[in-house]
């Protein structure tokens, strides 16, 4: 079925990213990556208003919700907290010293540790690497060989992880659970060039376990079986699709983040879309680390080991 979103923002965002519920404050949030803000805002009569816009100094590549209220962002090189209060925390650098790499999308697994990927902007160096990040600090390399690591979500049951490498043109997937990774399993690609017709974006999980995926450069969302099976197409008007997040209080909206970095074009590009399109998502997990003292800022002998 195709169905087709309507524009609930003006055409403004640079590179809107990572929109998902807030089920504790009852709001949305994004991110404006480029811009580096953490926005946050209120969806009523189809118009999505901006409650809230902070700036933490840098690239801004995702935001996960915390467990103590405050929000979790992938920085330029490292991980950043906003407390409850408000209060911006940057964190150490994560990142090697290859030139003009940063994380980008990210998100937080059941357990509370953060699940975030690399690029290198305006590169193809195939050699970016996807993480997980505990709330302790400890970090575990989960996939090497990436050309550009981008959207990650869960089936409803937790025990597959999906994850899109956009320049490849792929969307792979990895069983996934408690403990150590198990790098030595391989990652099985569930979606690629046939399935995909432009580059695959952000990925966001129903609560049925279909994949939807937006399409940057294709205007549109498409919706998927785990099996590959094209079920549904959700339609834009703008170009540069980056983003779908189920939002509301019934998770029942699914909204569309876009982006103009560059885009030549007269449509609607840089705005946040929203479509009634049958199905609902899965509710947010959360970073069980603190974002009033996160763990940079606490001596190594008082983290908690996740």
């Amino acid at each position: 079925m195709i169905y087709y979103g309507t524009p609930a923002t003006q055409a403004t965002y640079d590179l809107a990213e990572g929109i998902l519920w807030d089920d504790l404050h009852g709001v949305i949030r994004w991110v404006d990556i480029r811009e580096g803000r953490v926005l946050s805002g209120e969806l009523r009569g189809g118009r999505l208003s901006v409650l809230e816009s902070i700036s933490i100094g840098e690239t801004a590549g995702a935001v996960a919700l915390a467990d103590d209220g405050g929000q979790l962002v992938a920085a330029a090189r490292g991980l950043a907290t906003i407390s409850p209060s408000g209060e911006v925390s940057i964190g150490p650098d994560l990142i090697d010293a290859r030139p003009g790499v940063r994380l980008n999308d990210g998100t937080a697994d059941m357990f509370g540790a953060f699940i975030v990927g690399t690029l290198t902007v305006g590169g193809d160096t195939g050699k970016e690497s996807l993480m997980r990040i505990s709330p302790d600090g400890t970090v575990e390399v989960l996939r090497e060989g990436i050309r550009l690591s981008n959207g990650i979500a869960f089936s409803p049951d937790g025990n597959t992880i999906y994850h899109v490498d956009t320049l490849a043109k792929t969307v792979s997937s990895h069983s996934y659970g408690p403990g150590t990774f198990d790098v030595r399993e391989p990652w099985v690609t569930v979606l690629d060039e046939t399935h995909l017709p432009e580059y695959p974006d952000g990925l966001v999980v129903d609560s049925d376990g279909m994949l939807w995926i937006a399409q940057f450069g294709g205007s549109s969302v498409r919706r998927h079986s785990p099996a590959g099976e094209l079920l549904d197409v959700v339609e834009v008007d703008a170009l540069q699709v980056t983003c779908p997040g189920f939002v509301g209080p019934n998770l029942d909206r699914l909204a569309i983040t876009t982006g103009i970095e560059g885009a030549q074009t007269t449509d609607n590009t840089g705005a946040i879309f929203v479509a009634d399109v049958g199905a609902t998502g899965l509710p947010a997990h959360r970073w069980a680390g603190s974002t009033t003292n996160p763990y940079w800022l606490l001596p190594d002998n008082e983290r908690s080991p996740s």
